[in-house]
Protein backbone atom coordinates (compact mmCIF):
# COMPACT_ATOMS: atom_id res chain seq x y z
CA UNK A 1 0.00 0.00 0.00
CA UNK A 2 1.10 3.56 -0.60
CA UNK A 3 1.06 5.24 2.80
CA UNK A 4 1.55 8.82 3.83
CA UNK A 5 4.53 8.39 6.10
CA UNK A 6 7.38 10.47 7.50
CA UNK A 7 9.86 7.95 6.12
CA UNK A 8 11.77 9.20 3.10
CA UNK A 9 10.79 7.52 -0.17
CA UNK A 10 14.07 7.53 -2.06
CA UNK A 11 14.02 6.34 -5.66
CA UNK A 12 14.66 2.65 -6.10
CA UNK A 13 17.46 1.84 -8.52
CA UNK A 14 16.94 -1.31 -10.53
CA UNK A 15 19.21 -3.05 -12.96
CA UNK A 16 16.74 -2.08 -15.67
CA UNK A 17 14.41 0.61 -16.62
CA UNK A 18 6.33 7.13 -12.07
CA UNK A 19 3.28 17.64 -15.58
CA UNK A 20 0.90 16.48 -17.66
CA UNK A 21 -6.51 20.91 -21.29
CA UNK A 22 -7.64 24.75 -20.59
CA UNK A 23 -10.90 24.95 -18.67
CA UNK A 24 -12.36 27.16 -15.97
CA UNK A 25 -10.97 26.60 -12.51
CA UNK A 26 -13.60 25.80 -9.91
CA UNK A 27 -13.14 26.97 -6.35
CA UNK A 28 -14.81 24.90 -3.69
CA UNK A 29 -16.10 25.79 -0.26
CA UNK A 30 -15.08 23.72 2.75
CA UNK A 31 -15.96 20.10 3.22
CA UNK A 32 -19.19 19.27 5.05
CA UNK A 33 -18.99 20.50 8.62
CA UNK A 34 -19.39 17.03 10.09
CA UNK A 35 -16.41 15.85 8.10
CA UNK A 36 -14.25 18.65 9.44
CA UNK A 37 -14.98 17.65 13.05
CA UNK A 38 -15.07 13.86 12.66
CA UNK A 39 -11.83 12.69 14.29
CA UNK A 40 -12.28 9.19 12.83
CA UNK A 41 -12.16 10.40 9.22
CA UNK A 42 -8.90 9.46 7.43
CA UNK A 43 -8.07 13.12 6.69
CA UNK A 44 -8.44 14.00 10.38
CA UNK A 45 -6.42 11.00 11.54
CA UNK A 46 -3.66 11.85 9.12
CA UNK A 47 -3.59 15.49 10.25
CA UNK A 48 -3.12 14.15 13.78
CA UNK A 49 0.04 12.34 12.71
CA UNK A 50 -1.28 8.84 12.00
CA UNK A 51 0.08 6.91 9.03
CA UNK A 52 -2.90 6.56 6.69
CA UNK A 53 -3.26 4.63 3.46
CA UNK A 54 -3.71 7.12 0.62
CA UNK A 55 -6.61 5.03 -0.69
CA UNK A 56 -8.59 5.76 2.50
CA UNK A 57 -8.31 9.52 1.94
CA UNK A 58 -9.30 9.18 -1.72
CA UNK A 59 -12.33 7.11 -0.68
CA UNK A 60 -13.32 9.70 1.95
CA UNK A 61 -13.17 12.56 -0.56
CA UNK A 62 -15.14 10.55 -3.09
CA UNK A 63 -17.78 10.17 -0.38
CA UNK A 64 -18.29 13.94 -0.65
CA UNK A 65 -17.60 14.73 -4.29
CA UNK A 66 -18.11 12.46 -7.30
CA UNK A 67 -16.04 14.41 -9.78
CA UNK A 68 -13.78 16.98 -8.11
CA UNK A 69 -10.19 16.11 -9.11
CA UNK A 70 -8.00 14.33 -6.60
CA UNK A 71 -4.32 15.09 -7.14
CA UNK A 72 -1.39 12.94 -6.19
CA UNK A 73 1.46 15.21 -5.17
CA UNK A 74 5.15 14.31 -4.97
CA UNK A 75 7.60 16.39 -2.96
CA UNK A 76 10.35 17.44 -5.39
CA UNK A 77 12.28 19.76 -3.05
CA UNK A 78 14.61 18.55 -0.34
CA UNK A 79 11.76 19.22 2.09
CA UNK A 80 8.19 20.41 1.52
CA UNK A 81 6.63 22.36 4.39
CA UNK A 82 2.86 22.01 4.76
CA UNK A 83 2.77 22.59 8.51
CA UNK A 84 0.60 25.71 8.07
CA UNK A 85 -2.13 23.92 6.09
CA UNK A 86 -3.57 20.42 5.77
CA UNK A 87 -2.03 17.92 6.28
CA UNK A 88 0.01 19.95 8.80
CA UNK A 89 3.32 18.19 8.39
CA UNK A 90 6.63 18.33 6.60
CA UNK A 91 7.59 15.98 3.77
CA UNK A 92 10.93 14.73 2.50
CA UNK A 93 11.87 14.47 -1.17
CA UNK A 94 9.82 11.89 -3.10
CA UNK A 95 7.22 11.48 -0.34
CA UNK A 96 3.63 11.40 -1.58
CA UNK A 97 0.65 13.48 -0.52
CA UNK A 98 -2.83 14.30 -1.87
CA UNK A 99 -4.80 17.43 -2.67
CA UNK A 100 -8.51 17.90 -3.34
CA UNK A 101 -9.36 20.27 -6.19
CA UNK A 102 -7.06 22.27 -8.48
CA UNK A 103 -6.75 25.31 -6.22
CA UNK A 104 -5.61 23.20 -3.28
CA UNK A 105 -3.20 21.38 -5.56
CA UNK A 106 -1.68 24.71 -6.65
CA UNK A 107 -1.23 25.65 -2.99
CA UNK A 108 0.46 22.29 -2.47
CA UNK A 109 2.73 22.85 -5.48
CA UNK A 110 3.76 26.21 -4.00
CA UNK A 111 5.11 24.19 -1.05
CA UNK A 112 7.46 22.28 -3.33
CA UNK A 113 5.33 19.48 -4.77
CA UNK A 114 4.55 18.25 -8.28
CA UNK A 115 0.83 17.36 -8.50
CA UNK A 116 -1.21 15.54 -11.14
CA UNK A 117 -4.82 14.36 -11.36
CA UNK A 118 -5.11 10.64 -10.61
CA UNK A 119 -7.86 10.41 -13.26
CA UNK A 120 -5.96 11.73 -16.27
CA UNK A 121 -2.60 13.11 -15.22
CA UNK A 122 -3.59 16.76 -15.85
CA UNK A 123 -1.89 19.51 -13.88
CA UNK A 124 -3.77 21.72 -11.38
CA UNK A 125 -2.88 24.83 -13.42
CA UNK A 126 -4.73 23.32 -16.39
CA UNK A 127 -7.43 21.06 -14.87
CA UNK A 128 -9.91 18.88 -16.67
CA UNK A 129 -13.57 19.93 -16.75
CA UNK A 130 -15.41 18.68 -13.68
CA UNK A 131 -18.54 19.10 -11.57
CA UNK A 132 -18.28 20.57 -8.07
CA UNK A 133 -21.62 19.12 -6.96
CA UNK A 134 -21.61 17.24 -3.69
CA UNK A 135 -22.58 13.58 -3.83
CA UNK A 136 -26.34 13.16 -3.88
CA UNK A 137 -27.03 16.81 -4.79
CA UNK A 138 -27.89 18.55 -8.04
CA UNK A 139 -25.11 19.70 -10.33
CA UNK A 140 -23.38 22.88 -9.21
CA UNK A 141 -24.60 25.83 -11.29
CA UNK A 142 -22.39 28.07 -13.38
CA UNK A 143 -22.18 30.64 -10.61
CA UNK A 144 -19.89 28.33 -8.66
CA UNK A 145 -17.28 28.53 -11.40
CA UNK A 146 -14.56 31.08 -11.99
CA UNK A 147 -12.16 31.70 -14.85
CA UNK A 148 -9.48 32.80 -12.41
CA UNK A 149 -6.21 30.93 -12.52
CA UNK A 150 -4.60 32.89 -9.69
CA UNK A 151 -1.36 31.36 -8.54
CA UNK A 152 -1.59 30.47 -4.85
CA UNK A 153 0.73 31.92 -2.28
CA UNK A 154 2.11 30.49 0.93
CA UNK A 155 -0.72 32.15 2.88
CA UNK A 156 -1.06 30.13 6.05
CA UNK A 157 -4.79 30.82 6.11
CA UNK A 158 -5.33 28.51 3.13
CA UNK A 159 -7.98 25.89 3.83
CA UNK A 160 -6.60 22.45 4.76
CA UNK A 161 -9.07 20.74 2.45
CA UNK A 162 -10.45 23.03 -0.26
CA UNK A 163 -9.98 26.67 -1.06
CA UNK A 164 -12.41 29.48 -0.29
CA UNK A 165 -14.60 30.48 -3.25
CA UNK A 166 -13.98 33.67 -5.16
CA UNK A 167 -17.60 33.81 -6.31
CA UNK A 168 -20.84 32.39 -5.00
CA UNK A 169 -19.94 29.60 -2.57
CA UNK A 170 -21.28 26.09 -2.89
CA UNK A 171 -23.68 25.20 -0.05
CA UNK A 172 -22.34 23.10 2.79
CA UNK A 173 -24.89 20.34 3.43
CA UNK A 174 -24.68 17.74 6.19
CA UNK A 175 -21.98 15.12 5.65
CA UNK A 176 -23.21 12.20 3.54
CA UNK A 177 -23.50 8.78 5.12
CA UNK A 178 -20.39 7.66 3.27
CA UNK A 179 -18.30 10.48 4.72
CA UNK A 180 -16.52 8.25 7.25
CA UNK A 181 -16.51 5.15 5.09
CA UNK A 182 -12.85 4.84 4.24
CA UNK A 183 -13.21 1.75 2.08
CA UNK A 184 -15.24 0.70 -0.90
CA UNK A 185 -18.64 -0.82 -0.09
CA UNK A 186 -17.34 -4.06 -1.52
CA UNK A 187 -14.22 -4.10 0.65
CA UNK A 188 -13.95 -7.39 2.50
CA UNK A 189 -16.34 -9.06 0.04
CA UNK A 190 -13.98 -9.45 -2.90
CA UNK A 191 -11.45 -12.12 -3.68
CA UNK A 192 -7.79 -11.77 -2.78
CA UNK A 193 -4.85 -12.70 -5.00
CA UNK A 194 -1.47 -14.14 -4.02
CA UNK A 195 1.61 -14.79 -6.13
CA UNK A 196 2.85 -18.38 -5.68
CA UNK A 197 5.51 -20.71 -7.08
CA UNK A 198 8.08 -17.95 -7.58
CA UNK A 199 5.75 -15.97 -9.81
CA UNK A 200 4.71 -18.86 -12.05
CA UNK A 201 1.11 -18.79 -10.78
CA UNK A 202 -1.39 -16.71 -8.87
CA UNK A 203 -3.94 -18.00 -6.37
CA UNK A 204 -7.38 -16.46 -5.95
CA UNK A 205 -9.14 -16.88 -2.60
CA UNK A 206 -12.87 -16.16 -2.61
CA UNK A 207 -15.14 -14.98 0.24
CA UNK A 208 -16.96 -18.32 0.07
CA UNK A 209 -13.79 -20.09 1.17
CA UNK A 210 -12.99 -21.58 -2.22
CA UNK A 211 -9.76 -20.90 -4.08
CA UNK A 212 -8.27 -21.57 -7.48
CA UNK A 213 -4.85 -21.31 -9.09
CA UNK A 214 -4.23 -19.55 -12.41
CA UNK A 215 -1.10 -20.40 -14.36
CA UNK A 216 0.89 -17.44 -15.69
CA UNK A 217 4.35 -18.65 -16.77
CA UNK A 218 4.21 -20.74 -19.91
CA UNK A 219 0.53 -19.97 -20.40
CA UNK A 220 -1.35 -18.16 -23.15
CA UNK A 221 -0.60 -14.78 -21.59
CA UNK A 222 0.93 -13.22 -24.70
CA UNK A 223 1.10 -9.69 -26.03
CA UNK A 224 2.37 -8.03 -29.19
CA UNK A 225 5.06 -5.53 -28.10
CA UNK A 226 5.72 -2.67 -30.52
CA UNK A 227 9.29 -1.41 -30.93
CA UNK A 228 10.40 -4.36 -28.84
CA UNK A 229 13.99 -5.04 -27.81
CA UNK A 230 14.87 -8.44 -29.22
CA UNK A 231 17.25 -9.98 -26.69
CA UNK A 232 18.64 -12.54 -29.14
CA UNK A 233 19.84 -9.99 -31.69
CA UNK A 234 20.10 -7.09 -29.20
CA UNK A 235 18.23 -4.92 -31.66
CA UNK A 236 14.89 -3.10 -31.71
CA UNK A 237 12.29 -4.79 -33.90
CA UNK A 238 9.05 -3.30 -35.17
CA UNK A 239 6.94 -5.75 -33.20
CA UNK A 240 7.35 -9.02 -31.36
CA UNK A 241 4.92 -11.40 -29.71
CA UNK A 242 6.11 -11.95 -26.16
CA UNK A 243 4.88 -14.31 -23.45
CA UNK A 244 4.71 -13.78 -19.69
CA UNK A 245 7.74 -15.34 -18.02
CA UNK A 246 6.53 -14.75 -14.48
CA UNK A 247 4.64 -12.35 -12.26
CA UNK A 248 7.05 -9.61 -11.17
CA UNK A 249 5.52 -7.46 -8.48
CA UNK A 250 2.22 -7.55 -6.63
CA UNK A 251 -1.15 -7.95 -8.39
CA UNK A 252 -3.92 -5.59 -7.26
CA UNK A 253 -7.69 -6.01 -7.09
CA UNK A 254 -10.20 -3.32 -8.05
CA UNK A 255 -12.65 -3.59 -5.16
CA UNK A 256 -15.37 -1.96 -7.26
CA UNK A 257 -15.31 -4.46 -10.13
CA UNK A 258 -13.27 -7.41 -8.84
CA UNK A 259 -10.88 -7.12 -11.78
CA UNK A 260 -7.24 -8.04 -11.12
CA UNK A 261 -4.23 -6.21 -12.60
CA UNK A 262 -1.14 -8.41 -12.83
CA UNK A 263 2.39 -7.09 -13.63
CA UNK A 264 4.46 -9.61 -15.60
CA UNK A 265 8.01 -9.80 -16.87
CA UNK A 266 8.23 -10.48 -20.60
CA UNK A 267 12.00 -10.35 -21.11
CA UNK A 268 15.20 -8.94 -19.63
CA UNK A 269 18.52 -8.11 -21.26
CA UNK A 270 21.19 -5.37 -21.24
CA UNK A 271 19.82 -4.12 -17.94
CA UNK A 272 16.38 -3.44 -19.41
CA UNK A 273 13.11 -4.98 -18.24
CA UNK A 274 10.28 -5.34 -20.73
CA UNK A 275 7.06 -5.73 -18.81
CA UNK A 276 3.30 -5.72 -19.35
CA UNK A 277 0.16 -5.41 -17.24
CA UNK A 278 -2.60 -7.95 -17.83
CA UNK A 279 -6.07 -7.46 -16.35
CA UNK A 280 -8.24 -10.43 -15.43
CA UNK A 281 -12.00 -10.54 -15.09
CA UNK A 282 -12.18 -13.74 -13.01
CA UNK A 283 -15.03 -16.09 -12.17
CA UNK A 284 -15.17 -18.26 -9.09
CA UNK A 285 -14.27 -21.76 -10.13
CA UNK A 286 -11.24 -20.91 -12.27
CA UNK A 287 -12.48 -19.24 -15.46
CA UNK A 288 -11.40 -15.75 -16.43
CA UNK A 289 -11.27 -13.28 -19.31
CA UNK A 290 -7.84 -11.81 -20.08
CA UNK A 291 -7.15 -8.24 -21.23
CA UNK A 292 -4.01 -6.19 -21.86
CA UNK A 293 -3.38 -2.60 -20.81
CA UNK A 294 -2.09 -0.61 -23.79
CA UNK A 295 0.76 1.78 -23.10
CA UNK A 296 1.33 4.40 -25.85
CA UNK A 297 4.76 5.07 -27.39
CA UNK A 298 5.05 8.55 -25.88
CA UNK A 299 3.40 9.02 -22.51
CA UNK A 300 1.79 12.33 -21.72
CA UNK A 301 -1.56 14.03 -22.24
CA UNK A 302 -2.95 12.39 -25.37
CA UNK A 303 -6.04 13.79 -27.06
CA UNK A 304 -8.64 11.23 -28.17
CA UNK A 305 -7.59 9.62 -31.41
CA UNK A 306 -4.00 10.92 -31.12
CA UNK A 307 -2.69 7.38 -31.31
CA UNK A 308 -4.23 4.03 -32.17
CA UNK A 309 -2.91 0.51 -31.75
CA UNK A 310 -3.10 -2.05 -34.57
CA UNK A 311 -5.30 -4.27 -32.36
CA UNK A 312 -6.30 -4.91 -28.76
CA UNK A 313 -3.40 -7.33 -28.29
CA UNK A 314 -0.67 -4.70 -28.85
CA UNK A 315 1.17 -2.32 -26.55
CA UNK A 316 4.51 -0.70 -25.98
CA UNK A 317 6.50 -2.26 -23.14
CA UNK A 318 6.66 -0.95 -19.59
CA UNK A 319 10.00 -0.49 -17.89
CA UNK A 320 10.46 -1.91 -14.39
CA UNK A 321 7.08 -1.85 -12.66
CA UNK A 322 7.60 -0.78 -9.06
CA UNK A 323 4.05 -0.72 -7.74
CA UNK A 324 0.40 -0.61 -8.79
CA UNK A 325 -2.79 0.67 -7.18
CA UNK A 326 -6.48 1.06 -8.01
CA UNK A 327 -7.79 4.45 -6.86
CA UNK A 328 -11.33 5.57 -7.63
CA UNK A 329 -11.58 2.90 -10.40
CA UNK A 330 -8.38 4.20 -12.08
CA UNK A 331 -5.34 1.93 -12.34
CA UNK A 332 -2.07 3.65 -11.45
CA UNK A 333 1.11 1.88 -12.57
CA UNK A 334 4.38 3.11 -11.10
CA UNK A 335 7.40 2.33 -13.26
CA UNK A 336 11.03 3.35 -13.10
CA UNK A 337 14.35 3.31 -14.92
CA UNK A 338 17.81 2.18 -13.86
CA UNK A 339 18.76 5.84 -13.31
CA UNK A 340 16.11 6.21 -10.59
CA UNK A 341 13.58 8.11 -12.71
CA UNK A 342 10.01 7.16 -11.80
CA UNK A 343 6.61 7.96 -13.30
CA UNK A 344 3.02 6.89 -12.74
CA UNK A 345 0.97 5.83 -15.77
CA UNK A 346 -2.80 6.24 -15.36
CA UNK A 347 -5.52 4.08 -16.89
CA UNK A 348 -9.13 5.11 -16.34
CA UNK A 349 -12.25 2.99 -16.86
CA UNK A 350 -12.86 2.10 -20.50
CA UNK A 351 -14.77 -0.28 -22.75
CA UNK A 352 -12.83 -3.27 -21.39
CA UNK A 353 -11.52 -4.11 -17.89
CA UNK A 354 -8.04 -3.05 -19.04
CA UNK A 355 -9.25 0.56 -19.18
CA UNK A 356 -7.82 3.34 -21.37
CA UNK A 357 -4.57 5.21 -21.02
CA UNK A 358 -5.30 8.66 -19.57
CA UNK A 359 -1.96 10.31 -18.79
CA UNK A 360 1.09 10.21 -16.58
CA UNK A 361 2.85 12.07 -13.80
CA UNK A 362 6.48 12.33 -12.76
CA UNK A 363 7.45 11.00 -9.35
CA UNK A 364 11.24 11.24 -9.60
CA UNK A 365 12.53 13.74 -12.16
CA UNK A 366 15.90 12.16 -12.83
CA UNK A 367 17.62 11.21 -16.08
CA UNK A 368 15.20 9.36 -18.35
CA UNK A 369 11.99 10.65 -16.78
CA UNK A 370 11.03 12.48 -19.99
CA UNK A 371 11.31 9.20 -21.87
CA UNK A 372 8.88 7.55 -19.47
CA UNK A 373 6.55 10.56 -19.25
CA UNK A 374 6.72 13.43 -21.73
CA UNK A 375 4.96 16.34 -20.06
Amino acid sequence: MWHLQRLSMQPVVFLSSLTLVSLPSIMLSGLPAAAQTDSSAPTARYAQGEDVDLAEIVAEWRGYYDDVPVYQCVCIDDTCDQTAQWPYREFDRYQLSLALGPNNAQVTEAAGFNCFDIADGSRPSNPREFSAALRGTAEADDSSETTSTTTPTDDSSASPTVSAPVRRPIPTPPAPQSATAAQSPTAGNVHTVTVINDGADIQLDWPSGSSNVINVAGSSWNINILDALDCESLSVVEQKTMVAQRVQGTPVVDETTGNIAVPVLLDFCVEVDQMAVFVLDPAEGGGYALYRTQLPPVQGSLSPGAFSFPNEFSSYAYSTILDMRYWDTALLVRQGSASGAEVISIFRAGPTPAGMYAGCGVVSDLEGSSVLCDQ
